[in-house]
């Protein structure tokens, strides 16, 4: 009976050491390199749809948990303001090029009374000759000399304004187009923000997904920037497996995961790959951040989001769905050549949408059709041409310049006329 205890207790042990030595080698080769967390969930992007103008909701074309295509229409406020305010553009638009062209024509206004103030001073000058040569004879009176000398001088200032004025008006318009006027821009561009503004009265989705988070009614009064509802985009899925920081130790960028999701049991696993690993732990971004000075610590294990990116052929295979719990398990057997940190940008991803390039599509067309209407044929020349006049030059002879300018040679002259 003692030989079988002994013989039963040799046997036991012995099993007990081949199973030990068995599971350490396990561990020793296997399983000490793999990590495990059943703490791990989907994640993905959610797109929240919101205006840029408040208005009130005449339709809503969708709804929770119903697909929506990118650029789809899906939700439209009222447009009567937005149509009323394109249409005061348009009027303001139209006037300005009336005005910009009354503008240009001002400048041949001003530049043609030159011409016909320069002959009316040729004849004041003329007249002044006259007088001057009999002055002296005393075939004319001192009256009638002065006012032939007031005449030139008031004649002369009147070509110096109208010099002046058509500076003033060539400043305006010089150097550029009708079509490119600033004026014309700047109501050009009112027109195109109301064009914009009656567009975004329609909403449309910019991406691809379900819709969820529907938070409005038909007829409701939304104010600027608030959510409207959401799109799941389905293809911009990842999983967030919450490691450990004892765990992260050996983990690398590029090592792979085994990912099996709740919703689709254990038969079904994704592949994934870690991208990405993370610069804090959770409780860094929460509302009261551990910190010893304040009391607010415990020592406590953090965990840290991993990113594992996945198969995107699987997960179109078996989609899944925002906050799925999953079980992540990390193989951390290849680490050469991997990194903790990534050193570039490559690789990075990319969410873009296209949508919003046609908000203006229409409004040049608009503008281009205004502007035709409204703008003088007369001024065809200058309508894409910069306008470059030349420079204006008026030469007077010396002699007339002193005859209005110097009152010393007035005086004189009538002082000889006096004492004769």
């Amino acid at each position: 009976m003692e030989a079988k205890r002994k013989k039963f207790a040799i046997h036991f042990w012995g099993i007990i050491f081949v199973l030990a030595l068995i599971a350490f080698f396990l561990w020793l080769f296997f399983f000490r390199y793999y990590k495990y967390t059943d703490d791990a969930y989907v994640h993905g992007n959610q797109v929240y749809i919101t205006p840029l103008h408040p208005g009130f909701v005449t339709s809503i074309r969708t709804d929770d948990s119903f697909l929506v295509e990118k650029g789809q229409l899906i939700v439209t406020l009222d447009q009567t303001d937005a149509r009323i305010a394109l249409e005061r553009a348009n009027e303001t638009l139209a006037q300005t090029v009336r005005q910009v062209s009354e503008m240009f024509h001002q400048v041949f206004v001003y530049r043609a009374e030159i011409d016909l103030k320069i002959a009316e001073l040729i004849r004041d000058a003329q007249d002044f000759l006259h007088r001057y040569e009999v002055f002296r004879e005393q075939a004319v009176s001192v009256e009638d000399y002065e006012h032939a000398i007031a005449a030139l001088r008031a004649q002369y200032s009147s070509l110096e304004m109208t010099a002046a004025l058509y500076h003033k008006s060539l400043a305006a318009v010089q150097n550029t187009s009708l079509q490119n006027h600033p004026l014309v821009v700047a109501a050009s561009d009112q027109v195109r923000d109301a064009w914009v503004r009656l567009y975004r009265c329609n909403i449309y989705s910019p991406v691809r997904g379900l819709a969820a988070q529907r938070t409005i009614q038909v007829g409701m009064w939304i104010p600027a920037g608030q959510p409207l509802m959401s799109v799941i985009p389905l293809d911009q899925i990842w999983v967030n497996a919450n490691y450990k920081e004892t765990q992260l130790k050996q983990m690398r960028i590029g090592q792979k995961v085994d990912i099996t999701v709740d919703m689709w049991g254990e038969d079904q696993i994704f592949h994934g790959t870690i991208v990405g690993l993370p610069g804090g732990a959770g409780n860094v971004y929460s509302l009261l951040p551990p910190q010893n000075l304040s009391g607010n610590w415990i020592k406590i294990v953090q965990r840290l989001p991993v990113r594992v990116a996945l198969d995107p052929k699987e997960v179109q295979a078996h989609p899944l769905r925002l906050g799925l719990t999953c079980r992540a398990i990390v193989n951390i057997r290849k680490k050469k050549g991997k990194k903790l940190v990534p050193d570039s940008t490559k690789g990075s991803p990319c969410y873009e949408t296209d949508i919003f390039e046609i908000e203006e599509k229409g409004d040049r067309e608009l503008i281009e059709t205004i502007v035709a209407e409204n703008y003088d044929p007369c001024l065809e020349e200058y309508f894409t041409e910069k306008f470059r006049p030349t420079e204006l030059v008026i030469d007077l002879p010396l002699f007339l310049k002193q005859a209005f300018k110097m009152d010393a040679l007035i005086q004189e002259q009538i002082s000889e006329y006096q004492d004769d």
